[in-house]
């Protein structure tokens, strides 16, 4: 299953069209060295794949058993989510520009 993952690799259309990256390039190839167990190596891809997975299970549980606090949990793992990938992304392009 993961060699056909690597083989059928998306094409990031802003990359593709514009040169540079997008907030989500990475994200296929940080959960393709996770699955191999390569914890480093993913997080090296994209740092907010882990955050991103807790907060899909987050919603999924959410979902199907409705906690009374457990809005507010998902709305906390998506905040922390988006600003370690809008982080990762500012750092990306200064690095990239620079």
């Amino acid at each position: 299953m993961i060699t056909w993952l690597e083989q059928h690799l998306f094409t990031c259309t802003i990359k593709s069209n514009f040169g540079f990256d997008c907030p989500g390039c990475g994200l296929q190839r940080a959960f393709i060295e996770l699955l191999k167990g390569n914890l480093y190596e993913s997080l090296s891809y994209h740092i907010a794949l882990i955050p991103f997975l807790v907060t899909i299970i987050l919603l999924i549980v959410q979902l199907i058993k409705k906690f009374n606090n457990g809005g507010t949990w998902v709305m906390w793992a998506f905040i922390v989510t988006s600003g370690l990938t809008f982080v990762q992304y500012v750092v990306k392009q200064i690095m990239y520009f620079s």
